[in-house]
C-alpha cells in the first residue's frame, strides 16, 4: 500500500475532514425558516407509526438481545489468549469496548491483548501479525474493514486463528465461516432514527446538511439507510452531503461553513459520527448559524450526551451499546473458538434528545455498566451461556 492510501486510511473512526463537494440527494428545501433545524421543536409529521418508532427507540431495552443457545468447552480455552485490534485507540467507544471485552473473556480465564491500530493500515497489519505469531486463541478487530488487512487477515486464518470483524458490514468477498465472524454495527439503525426524529421534529419540511465519513465501505451503507428511509417518510426532506476523508480534518470546520453560507436555508447539521462534532459546530458558530440550526449526530458517547444536555448546539444523538458489543465480540470469539453455532446479533441502538437526556445518568461509570441501552444483567446471562 503506497503512503498516499495509507494516508487517507488513517484513523477511519477516529479524525476526518470533510470534501468540498455538496451533492443534494432528496426533495425540494424548507425555505424560509426562522426558527432553529428547519422547523418548530413541536412539529409533528401526523403519523402514529413514526411516534410509536421514535417512542421505542427512545427508550431502553426491557432486556437485551443475548443469545440462547449454550456454548461447551469454555473451560477448556483458559490461559489462552485473545487478541484485540481496534482501528485506533484515540476513539472512546473502543477503549470502552476494549475494556468489556476483556472482562468478559476473564470470566472464561482467557487474557486479552490490545494492539492499537493506530488508524494506519501497517499497524493493523502488523498488530495482526503479533496475533498470528503469538498463535493467538483468537483476533477480534474493530471497526476495520477486512480488505484494509486482508493478506494479514487471511493469514492468521490460515494458521487456523478465527477471526471477528466488528463494526462493520459484512465483506461480500470474505464471508462468514468456520473461522471468520462478523459483529453488526448500529450505524445503519442510527441513521434511520436519527431521520425519523428529523422528519418529527421538522413536520417533514427539512434542509439538512449530513457530513458523511468517506473512508471505507461501511460509513456509506449506513448513511444510505438513513436517506432512504427520508425517501420514505419526508419526501419534502432535503438532504446535502458533505464528504469526510480522515485525511484532512482541518477543513472539517471551513467546509461546514461554506456550506451553510452558501445555503442558509440548511436548519439541520448531521454528523454520522460523533469525532466530528466539536468542529461542524465550530463551522457552525463560523456561518452565524447557531441560532438557525440544530446539531444532530451519531455514535455518541458521553461527551456528546454531555453536550446534548447543555442545550447549546445539539438536539438529537444516537448511539449504540457499546458494552453489550464488547461482550457480543466475546460470545462471537468463544463460538468460533469451539465451533459452536454462531447466531444472528444485534447490536442496540438508543435515540437520545433533549426531551430524555435528563433521565440519563451522564457517568463514566454509566456509560461503562451499559444502563443507557438496557438492564445491565446481560453479562450475567452471557456467563451462564458460557458456563462459567
Amino acid at each position: 500500500m503506497n503512503k498516499t492510501t495509507a494516508h487517507r486510511l488513517r484513523g477511519l473512526l477516529a479524525v476526518g475532514a470533510i470534501a468540498a463537494t455538496a451533492v443534494t440527494l432528496v426533495g425540494c428545501s424548507d425555505a424560509g425558516t426562522d426558527t432553529p433545524s428547519g422547523g418548530s421543536s413541536t412539529s409533528s409529521s401526523g403519523d402514529a407509526s413514526l411516534d410509536s418508532a421514535l417512542e421505542k427507540v427512545s427508550k431502553p431495552l426491557d432486556a437485551y438481545p443475548v443469545p440462547t443457545e449454550k456454548i461447551s468447552g469454555v473451560a477448556d480455552l483458559a490461559g489462552k489468549t485473545v487478541y484485540y485490534v481496534p482501528i485506533t485507540l484515540q476513539s472512546p467507544q473502543f477503549a470502552i469496548v476494549s475494556k468489556q471485552l476483556t472482562e468478559a473473556l476473564d470470566t472464561a480465564g482467557i487474557d486479552v491483548q490490545v494492539c492499537d491500530g493506530k488508524g494506519n493500515p501497517s499497524d493493523i497489519g502488523s498488530c495482526i501479525g503479533q496475533a498470528t505469531q503469538a498463535d493467538a486463541a483468537a483476533i477480534v478487530t474493530d471497526a476495520v474493514p477486512y480488505g484494509l488487512a486482508a493478506n494479514a487477515l487471511d493469514a492468521a486464518q490460515a494458521a487456523g486463528i478465527p477471526v471477528v470483524i466488528s463494526n462493520q458490514i459484512p465483506d461480500d468477498s470474505h464471508p462468514a465461516s468456520k473461522t471468520l465472524g462478523y459483529v453488526p454495527a448500529g450505524g445503519s439503525d442510527q441513521e434511520i432514527a436519527i431521520a425519523q426524529w428529523i422528519t418529527k421534529d421538522s413536520g417533514g419540511q427539512a434542509n439538512i446538511l449530513l457530513n458523511q465519513t468517506s473512508d471505507g465501505p461501511s460509513p456509506a451503507v449506513y448513511v444510505k439507510a438513513g436517506t432512504d428511509e427520508l425517501k420514505s417518510i419526508c419526501p419534502d426532506c432535503t438532504v446535502t452531503i458533505n464528504e469526510v476523508s480522515s485525511s484532512n480534518f482541518a477543513q472539517v470546520t471551513p467546509s461546514v461553513s461554506a456550506a451553510l453560507l452558501n445555503d442558509p436555508d440548511i436548519g439541520y447539521v448531521v454528523n454520522d459520527f460523533a469525532q466530528f462534532l466539536q468542529p461542524t459546530q465550530g463551522g457552525v458558530q463560523s456561518a452565524g448559524a447557531m441560532n438557525t440550526v440544530k446539531g444532530v449526530t451519531g455514535s455518541v458517547g458521553l461527551g456528546g450526551l454531555q453536550a446534548l444536555a447543555a442545550n447549546n448546539y445539539l438536539y438529537a444523538a444516537a448511539g449504540q451499546a457499546n458494552s453489550f458489543q464488547g461482550w457480543v465480540e466475546a460470545d462471537l470469539a468463544l463460538r468460533l473458538m469451539t465451533g459452536a453455532t454462531v447466531p444472528e446479533y444485534t447490536i442496540p441502538v438508543r435515540l437520545f434528545t433533549r426531551d430524555n437526556i435528563d433521565s440519563v445518568t451522564l457517568t463514566d461509570e454509566a456509560e461503562a455498566s451499559g444502563e443507557w441501552f438496557g438492564p445491565t444483567t446481560f453479562r450475567d446471562e452471557f456467563a451462564t451461556l458460557w458456563g462459567v
